[in-house]
């Protein structure tokens, strides 16, 4: 289970290389809506996920040295585009 610090953390070091495969924003949530506990970090895309490289299901990050394994899920949606 992670915390929100963590998934932020996990969040800030993983986006660039998430954003490399076509994920077009990255978020951290609440896992009870995805049926987790704690934090996950949620990429989002405007390809199907099953269209995406290969995305582990975990990101790892540390966390005053230790390693930490954050959720990492795939959502499909547009990118938002200011009006």
């Amino acid at each position: 289970m992670a915390t929100l610090d963590e998934a932020n953390l996990a969040r800030a070091q993983h986006a660039d290389e998430l954003a490399k495969v076509g994920v077009h924003a990255v978020g951290v949530e609440k896992g009870e809506a995805f049926g987790r506990t704690g934090w996950v970090v949620v990429a989002y895309t405007q390809s199907p996920a099953e269209e995406l490289p290969q995305l582990p299901d975990f990101l790892t990050t540390k966390e005053e040295g230790n390693a930490v394994e954050v959720p990492l899920l795939v959502q499909r949606a547009e990118p938002f585009e200011a009006q």
